[in-house]
Formats: structure tokens, C-alpha cells, sequence
């Protein structure tokens, strides 16, 4: 009997003790990555996801190796929400990282406080985000809708050729393009001829452009998601003879550039964060060039910069953070700064905002064939955090 109780109390200490070592050697940190890779989003959740993997290779924190575990939130909040459930509650994420639309993470961090990790997006901008409905889960690592309309502004007061036209406006009609569109009619000046708002998954815009013909416009702003819908709205409009500026608030990405070929030369881009071509003058970004065509066969697209950056500042959080427990997670990205690909990153605690300049930017054909690359942005003027920047008070954060 004493034997028995031995064998049982020895069993029992193994099954409590053996887990626990095992997993102390070869525990990895697990982010959670939700993304957009199919739908009208994909070239840039792919982009996105790109940039995200090459970044976390090799990484570590806190000497335990970093896993993503990434999901298709096909840009559809539920969806985004029910993947994120599932990367936090099967998966247990330490953190989520991601969000390619700004509708998915507005409806995840609705949920933010009952999902208890934090959400860092390298990509959406809809003002919300850090605004109205901030959350002291949620945090953001590019410039959102308003500072790339305060971007515009100046880029206006220093084009009085581009002031004086008269914009009509084309937006999706759902947070970002709502959003992005309702900051543009801000701009001091502006002069907007009309407006045409379509649901994401539009290919045909034969109507819109109608509009644009009976309005008299010379220039053209979208308000556009970026994803097939704009390239099918450029093709469609200089194939009916448009060839007045076409203004992004951000740009698109470069392999969607590619594919429009000199359909997208002259484009112009307000608050681009950055750019491929920058690897003449940033030895970070050009380290990072070749190694992304390396790996991929293409040149990074600024989402995919955007993504790398970001995850480099959230694993220097990770690391400095005291533990890997929400509320100390929270704490380290409130207060980290970290050197990135494009430049120092930080938080501004009171929104969550990261606190980031833009380029002005147009698209312009390379002289040679370069990576594969025919045409690409080219950066000009830099806006600095303090010239871009929102005050607390008009973002609708109410401070955390």
C-alpha cells in the first residue's frame, strides 16, 4: 500500500512539475495577427502580413522565441472579432497586432475589455480608432484620418495650383471612407464639386464618373479603402479620358502601382509614412528592401513597412515591459520608444496615437526597371509629428 501511494504521489508530481519545465524552455510569446488577405483588402492585408513576418523573424522577447499566429479577418467586423476571440482564447495571444480595416478593429475594440490583451494596428485610420472610442487597449502606430487631412492642408497652402481646383470627392461608404472623406471638407479652402459614395466590392464605376464628368471637376479625391475597388476606379477613369490629379490621402500600395503602370504616374499622396525608394538615403529601409525581395520577389509596400515598424516597436515594448501581463504590457507601450525602420515610434499616452510625421508624396516612373519595380513613390517634403499633430481635445478622446 505505502508503494502504491508513492507510485501515485510521484505520478501526480510529474503530471504538476514535468508541463511546467518543459513549457519554461520552449514557451513561445504568441502575438496574434488579424489581417484582411482575402477580399477587396487583400493587397494590403498581404502586404501587411509580409512586413509582419519578416519582422518577427528571429525575434525573441524576453529570450522566449516570438510565434505569430496569423488570421483573415477578410475586412468584416464579425469576422475580425470571431478570429480575434479565437486567437486570444485557443491560441493565447499575448498581444493583437494587425488590422488592415479600421471597421474590424473598431468592432474589435468594442470587445477590447473582455478579450483583456492589447491591440496594436499598423494601419487603420479612421480618426475613431484613438478617437471617440479610444480604449486603453487600443493602440495605433500610423497617422489616422485627420493628420492626413492636416498633411493635405499644407500641401494645399504650398500648391495654390491644387487649392484652386475643385475636388470631387469618391469614398466607400463605410468608416474609413467616411471618415477620411468628412476630414478632406475640412481642409481651409477646399472646394469640393460633388460626391459619390459606393460600398466596398464596387468593379464597376462607370456611374460615379459620370458624376464626375456633369460636376465640372478637375481633380479627384478618393476616399477610397485601398484594394481592387481603386485600382478597377483609376483604370476605369483615365480609360474615359480623366487625366486630372487623382489625390489619395496615403497612397496605395506598390504592387497595386505595378499593376497600374503609368496609369498611376502623377498620383499624388498627402500623408504617405513611407516609401522603398527611401533606401538611397535610409540604410534601415535598404537593408530591408533587399531583404523583402529576397524573400518575397517584390518591393515592400508601405503597409508592409508600416507592419515591420510596428511590430519592432511592439516587441521593444514587450521587452522592456516588467512582465507579460496585460495591464504591464499596456504600461511599456504607453512609455517605449523605439528606433524603427522609419524612425523613432512612439505612443502619446493620453490617445494611444502613435506620434508620427508623413510625406508628401507623388508617383513618379523610375528611370530603369529596379527590384522588378516600373514605377513608385517618390518622397518629397517631410511633415513632422508637430505639424501633422491633432490636440487631444479635437480627437474625441476623452483620455485614458
Amino acid at each position: 500500500m505505502r508503494a502504491w501511494k508513492l507510485l501515485v504521489s510521484t505520478i501526480a508530481l510529474a503530471t504538476l512539475i514535468g508541463p511546467t519545465m518543459g513549457s519554461a524552455a520552449n514557451d513561445d510569446v504568441v502575438l496574434g495577427v488579424f489581417v484582411s488577405t482575402t477580399g477587396v483588402l487583400a493587397p494590403l492585408g498581404n502586404d501587411m502580413k509580409k512586413g509582419l513576418e519578416l519582422a518577427a523573424q528571429g525575434a525573441t522577447v524576453k529570450g522566449r522565441p516570438v510565434r505569430l499566429v496569423i488570421e483573415d479577418d477578410a475586412a468584416n467586423p464579425a469576422t475580425g472579432l470571431r478570429k480575434a476571440q479565437k486567437l486570444v482564447l485557443e491560441d493565447k495571444a499575448t498581444l493583437l497586432i494587425g488590422g488592415t480595416a479600421s471597421s474590424v478593429v473598431l468592432g474589435i475594440s468594442a470587445q477590447a475589455p473582455r478579450l483583456n490583451v492589447p491591440i496594436v494596428t499598423t494601419n487603420a485610420q479612421a480618426v475613431g480608432v484613438t478617437g471617440d472610442q479610444c480604449s486603453r487597449f487600443v493602440f495605433r502606430t500610423v497617422p489616422n484620418d485627420a493628420m492626413s487631412a492636416k498633411a493635405g492642408a499644407i500641401m494645399m497652402r504650398d500648391r495654390k495650383d491644387l487649392l484652386d481646383k475643385k475636388w470631387f470627392v469618391i469614398y466607400h461608404d463605410f468608416a474609413y471612407g467616411i471618415s477620411n472623406k468628412t476630414e478632406f471638407a475640412k481642409i481651409p479652402g477646399i472646394k469640393i464639386a460633388g460626391e459619390a459614395g459606393r460600398p466596398l466590392g464596387t468593379a464597376d464605376w462607370s456611374s460615379a464618373i459620370s458624376q464626375i464628368q456633369a460636376s465640372k471637376a478637375d481633380g479627384i479625391y478618393l476616399a477610397l479603402a485601398v484594394g481592387d475597388d481603386l485600382t478597377a476606379f483609376i483604370n476605369q477613369a483615365r480609360g474615359y479620358g480623366i487625366n486630372f490629379p487623382i489625390m489619395t490621402p496615403v497612397g496605395v500600395p506598390d504592387s497595386m502601382l505595378q499593376a497600374l503602370g503609368k496609369n498611376s504616374v502623377g498620383m499624388l499622396a498627402a500623408a504617405l509614412t513611407t516609401s522603398w525608394t527611401q533606401e538611397d538615403s535610409n540604410p534601415k529601409i535598404a537593408e530591408l528592401v533587399k531583404a523583402y525581395h529576397a524573400k518575397y520577389g517584390v518591393v515592400p509596400g508601405y503597409q508592409a513597412i508600416q507592419a515591420y515598424a510596428g511590430l519592432q516597436f511592439t516587441l521593444a515594448a514587450l521587452n522592456a515591459a516588467s512582465d507579460l501581463k496585460t495591464d504591464s504590457i499596456i504600461k511599456s507601450l504607453e512609455t517605449t520608444t523605439a528606433d524603427t525602420v522609419v524612425g523613432k515610434v512612439q505612443i502619446r499616452k493620453e490617445d494611444h496615437q502613435g506620434m508620427l510625421g508623413a510625406y508628401v508624396s507623388e508617383v513618379q516612373a523610375l528611370p530603369k526597371e529596379t527590384f522588378g519595380a516600373t514605377v513608385a513613390w517618390k518622397t518629397g517634403q517631410l511633415l513632422t509629428w508637430d505639424q501633422t499633430k491633432i490636440d487631444l481635445a479635437q480627437t474625441g478622446c476623452r483620455g485614458l
